[in-house]
């Protein structure tokens, strides 16, 4: 390991006190480090670094080993703005326009533009007034109006705005559209969607016939909205009913793992901000994910094949039992023991064959017969844990205990048990609270595995135990029995709350756990 200097990188003198950001210098004093990073560190404090690949092109790598919870890297949208298919917006503030506030009737509309707003004073929004100026030249009138009938409808208009705020950067923001151009487009491979024969048609009739903007061509305007669709982060900060998507240079870096050491959160002010999940090793390259943990690799392998238009080829993802979890497998019809796994899991087309009898099963069978499972599970009645209870069942001859399709149900389950109408942690039978611990147990086993360290699928199924478990201590009539359940939800609170404490959303479950524990340990303290 390398020893931190002992002088101040301000005025040379004697020193300590380390930069707790690149760890690489140290000062004398808090003045001096913020006189030190006036002048040119803030550039360079950082505890990661760009690198290149073949395989990966750009990305991070850390550059000193980094702890479990540590901030990697912060930073401010260069521009955002309604995703492509929104439900109504104030193109100024970005709030959601269908919400309590608003009485059942027509939006706002700008006075300059006609597109929907909150109010006159969102006009002005410096976000605003530039694409507002240009709309209102075209003499274009917008047709989103408040629908009664269906007011959650998406709205495909919204598909303009943000392409045309990254278009308007060009004169704005020079260098900010420099970085953006920097950024991959996989636009090659887009062009072949029907997505994108939407876009060709109606985008570029939008942006050039009539906005006028003809010194854009087809193909620029087509590899910005690439950019976004490769690049861009929903954003989504429910208190201030904001669901938009935005574009980060800097994390757009971060590279993609089925198995990530980082997660990313958004403050008040929209900045995304990334966080260490477990400890990270100099030279580790830094990773999220852009899908979900407890799908198969198949599942998760499509889906950004289809979304970010790569192949991932992962440590998961190359490793045919899932780093032993067997999510994607599925039971031997034939031997009925043991599991079918892919015979190369890099390749979709691949067939599949049991570890025990070998029996071998077509790409195509397997992978439509995983489909018609996901589809199912997907269309249940969200609201009844028996319907998932009764898809576990069903299936149980067919799906072993950590299916993809099981796991989904599972985690489902922990969500119900305790808040679906009759399934309050109050109404809850002994056997169903039983069942409740039982499953967030069993996938906690798992988010070790694909979601370690202090991750938001950890975070939220220790709440639910928690509370489980609290739950039970309180129906013992055992003291010493009791005493031991609460222990441990006092050492589960205290993980709980080192995961959440940066989550402005989690804090109200987090008082609420306390508060229930608190009662709960005074209750034994009396008796």
């Amino acid at each position: 390991m390398t020893l931190p200097p002992t002088t101040c990188a301000y005025c040379q003198a004697k020193a300590s006190q380390l930069c707790t950001a690149c760890r690489s210098v140290v000062y004398c004093s808090r003045e001096h480090q913020k006189e030190h990073w006036k002048r040119g560190h803030k550039l360079e404090c950082k505890c990661y670094e760009v690198a290149s690949n073949v395989q990966l092109g750009r990305h991070l790598i850390a550059t000193r080993d980094i702890k479990m919870g540590e901030q990697i890297l912060k930073e401010a949208p260069l521009v955002f703005g309604p995703k492509v298919a929104a439900t109504p917006l104030c193109l100024g503030c970005h709030r959601n326009l269908l919400a309590p506030e608003h009485p059942a009737k027509d939006f706002y509309k700008c006075s300059g533009c006609s597109w929907p707003m909150c109010c006159k004073e969102c006009e002005q929004s410096p976000y605003h007034v530039d694409e507002c100026r240009l709309i209102a030249a075209s003499n274009f009138e917008c047709k989103i109006s408040y629908n009664a009938v269906e007011p959650e409808r998406k709205e495909s208009a919204y598909c303009v705005i943000l392409l045309l705020r990254c278009l308007q950067l060009k004169s704005s923001n020079p260098a900010g559209f420099a970085q953006m151009n920097q950024l991959q487009d996989h636009l090659q491979e887009r062009l072949q969607t029907p997505l994108y024969q939407v876009l060709r048609a109606n985008l570029i009739t939008f942006i050039k016939t009539v906005l006028g903007l003809r010194d854009w061509s087809e193909m620029d305007i087509l590899r910005i909205a690439a950019i976004l669709d490769t690049n861009a982060f929903e954003v989504r900060q429910p208190s201030e009913r904001r669901k938009v998507r935005a574009l980060f240079p800097g994390a757009a870096m971060i590279n993609h793992d089925c198995v990530p050491n980082l997660r990313h959160r958004f403050d008040d002010d929209m900045n995304i901000i990334f966080l260490a999940k477990r400890k990270i090793a100099k030279g580790e390259i830094l990773s999220i994910s852009y899908t979900q943990a407890l799908r198969s690799t198949i599942q998760r392998r499509v889906h950004l094949k289809f979304v970010k238009c790569f192949d991932c080829a992962c440590a998961r993802c190359a490793d045919p039992t899932e780093l032993d979890s067997f999510a994607g497998a599925q039971l031997c019809v034939k031997c009925k023991v043991g599991k079918v796994i892919s015979m190369n899991p890099l390749q979709n087309n691949a067939n599949w064959q049991c570890q025990l009898c070998n029996l071998k099963v077509n790409a195509k069978q397997y992978l439509a017969k995983d489909a018609a499972l996901q589809s199912e599970l997907e269309a249940l009645d969200k609201s009844q844990p028996s319907v998932f209870e009764d898809f576990i069942y069903r299936h149980r001859i067919e799906l072993h205990e950590t299916n993809t399709h099981v796991l989904q149900a599972k985690y489902a389950l922990t969500q119900l048990y305790g808040s679906a109408p009759g399934y309050s942690l109050e109404e809850l039978s002994e056997q169903d609270l039983t069942r409740k611990v039982q499953l967030c147990e069993e996938l906690l086993q798992l988010a070790n595995i694909f979601d370690s360290g202090w991750s938001m699928f950890r975070g939220n199924l220790l709440i639910e135990l928690e509370e489980a478990i609290v739950t039970q201590a309180l129906r013992l009539t055992e003291p010493t029995e009791s005493e031991a359940k609460l222990k441990e939800a006092t050492q589960l609170l205290k993980e709980i709350n080192s995961i959440m404490k940066t989550e402005p959303e989690m804090q109200h479950l987090l008082v609420e756990g306390k508060q229930l524990l608190d009662e709960a340990l005074a209750r034994f303290a009396v008796q």
